[in-house]
C-alpha cells in the first residue's frame, strides 16, 4: 500500500459492485497515469464471501460487515452499491457521520431521502458523488455540475430508462403490442420479472428528480412528482403515431416557469417529431437533451445501465473525489441546493398539444359530442381520424389537439367518459 494512495471500501459485490472492483484492480496504473492520483482497493464488504471473491479481491480484502470499512481509518471513500433505501441509507449516513466521502449509484435513495443526506455531507465537509445514479455510462451529472455550469437551464428532456426504450423501440419497429415486446425484453434480460418500477416510470422519476435538483437547484418531494408509464400504449396507437409523423418514447421532462417561479417535472410517454434528436434513440440506449441560455442545446447519449457502463461512472466519481481529497478541496463543489429556486408546479397547468384516442360506439353524432365536450373546456381540435368499427361495434376516434392546458383536457376527458362509459381513452402529450 502506498502512503499517498487513496483507499476505497466497496459495499456490495453485485453486478455493479463487482464491475467497480474489477476496474479498480485491473486498471490501477491507467487510472493513476491519467488522473495523477493513486487509488487502491482497501476492502469489499458483502455477506456472500464467494461472490466477493469472484471480483478478484483477495481473502484479506473481503469482510462481511460494512461497518468494518467505515471504522477502518485508512479507508477514505465508501462506495455504496447495495441498492434499495433502508440498508443503503444506514451505510451512507454512518459513512458521512464518520467523515468519509461517499460514492453511490443509488438513485432511489438520493431522490427520496437525499436532502437530509446532503445536509449531513455539508456539515461534515465531505462529498456525496452520484454520477452513476443517473443514466449509467453517460456523464450527465458532470455536465450539469461542471461542463454547463454557467447556464440557466430552460428545459431538460431525457430518455433515461433502457427497459422502456427497448419496449417502445420494438413496438414502433414491429408494430407489435406492449405485452409481446415486454416478454421479449424479459427474455433478453432488459426487463425484470416484475417490471413495474421501470414501465410505470418510477425509475425515470428518481433520475429526473436528481437531474432537476442540480439543473434547477430545487429539491422536490418525490411522492408528488408525476410518473406515468407505457403499459397502456397499444399497436393501434403506434399505427396512428406513425401516420401522424411521430414516434413515442418514455420521457423525463423538466420545464421551468420563470414567471411564477415553479417547475413542471413529469415522467410520461411523449410523442416526438421524427426529426427530433431523441426520436432515433433506439433499443436500451439512453439520451438526455439539455437546453440552456448560453449553450442553447446539448445532447448526451450512451448506455444507461449494465455492469461496466455503470461501474465506469462509479470509478469516475472515485477518481474525482480522490483528486479532491489529495488536493485539499471538497468535491463536488455543486450539490443540490438547500433553498429551492422553484416550487413544484401542478401538472393541471401544463400546456402542450395532445393525442387522444377514445373508444366509442360507432353511432351517428358521436364525433360531434366529443368535439362539443372539448370545445366547452377550451380545447381545440387540430386533426381527427377514425377506425372502422370492430365486431363489438366499438370504433376509435383519434384526435390531435392544439396547445391546451392539461387540466382542461382532463376535465373534457371526464365529460366524455360520462357520455360514453367503457374503455378508458389513451392520452399522450406531444413534446418538441
Amino acid at each position: 500500500m502506498s502512503d499517498s494512495a487513496v483507499r476505497v471500501g466497496v459495499v456490495g459485490a453485485g453486478t455493479v459492485g463487482s464491475g467497480v472492483v474489477e476496474l479498480l484492480l485491473q486498471r490501477t496504473e491507467l487510472l493513476a497515469r491519467r488522473s495523477g492520483v493513486q487509488v487502491e482497493l482497501g476492502a469489499v464488504a458483502d455477506l456472500d464471501r464467494q461472490r466477493a471473491k469472484a471480483t478478484g479481491a483477495t481473502d484479506d480484502q473481503i469482510v462481511d460487515d460494512f461497518r468494518k470499512l467505515i471504522q477502518d481509518p485508512s479507508i477514505e471513500i465508501i462506495v455504496e452499491l447495495v441498492g434499495g433505501t433502508r440498508i443503503a441509507e444506514t451505510i451512507v449516513r454512518e459513512a458521512l457521520g464518520a467523515g468519509k466521502a461517499v460514492v453511490t449509484a443509488n438513485k432511489a435513495l438520493l431522490a427520496e431521502k437525499g436532502r437530509p443526506l446532503f445536509d449531513l455531507a455539508r456539515q461534515k465537509n465531505v462529498p456525496i458523488a452520484f454520477e452513476a445514479a443517473v443514466a449509467g455510462g453517460i456523464p450527465i451529472i458532470l455536465a450539469l455540475r461542471e461542463g454547463l455550469i454557467v447556464n440557466n437551464y430552460t428545459s431538460l428532456l431525457g430518455i433515461v430508462n433502457g427497459t422502456c426504450n427497448y419496449i417502445l423501440s420494438e413496438m414502433v419497429g414491429k408494430g407489435a403490442d406492449y405485452g409481446e415486446c415486454l416478454k421479449e425484453a424479459q427474455r433478453l434480460g432488459y426487463a425484470e420479472a416484475d417490471p413495474t418500477f421501470d414501465v410505470e416510470g418510477y425509475d425515470s422519476g428518481h433520475k429526473l428528480a436528481l437531474m432537476s435538483a442540480l439543473a434547477f437547484e430545487s429539491w422536490v418531494d418525490f411522492s408528488k412528482l408525476h410518473c406515468e408509464g407505457i403499459s397502456r400504449i397499444t399497436a393501434t396507437d403506434i399505427k396512428y403515431f406513425k401516420e401522424m409523423g411521430y414516434t413515442v418514447r418514455l420521457l423525463a421532462v423538466a420545464r421551468p416557469d420563470e414567471k411564477n417561479k415553479r417547475i413542471f417535472l413529469s415522467v410520461h410517454p411523449g410523442l416526438l417529431p421524427l426529426d427530433h434528436p431523441l426520436a432515433n434513440v433506439q433499443g436500451s440506449m439512453n439520451a438526455v437533451a439539455l437546453y440552456g441560455d448560453v449553450v442553447m442545446e446539448s445532447m448526451y447519449y450512451g448506455r444507461g445501465a449494465g455492469k461496466f457502463p455503470t461501474a465506469s461512472a462509479v470509478v469516475s466519481d472515485i477518481i474525482a473525489v480522490a483528486r479532491a481529497l489529495r488536493g485539499g478541496a471538497p468535491e463536488p463543489t455543486w450539490t443540490p441546493s438547500d433553498t429551492p429556486a422553484y416550487e413544484l408546479a401542478d401538472m393541471a397547468d401544463y400546456r402542450t398539444e395532445y393525442y387522444i384516442r377514445f373508444p366509442v360506439p360507432d353511432q351517428p353524432g358521436v364525433l360531434a359530442k366529443l368535439a362539443d365536450a372539448l370545445g366547452k373546456r377550451n380545447v381545440s381540435i387540430a386533426t381527427v381520424d377514425q377506425d372502422k368499427a370492430g365486431a363489438d361495434g366499438i370504433t376509435s376516434i383519434v384526435l390531435e389537439t392544439h396547445e391546451a392546458r392539461e387540466g382542461d383536457v382532463m376535465d373534457a376527458i371526464e365529460d366524455m367518459r360520462k357520455m360514453f362509459p367503457g374503455p378508458d381513452p389513451i392520452v399522450i402529450r406531444l413534446e418538441d
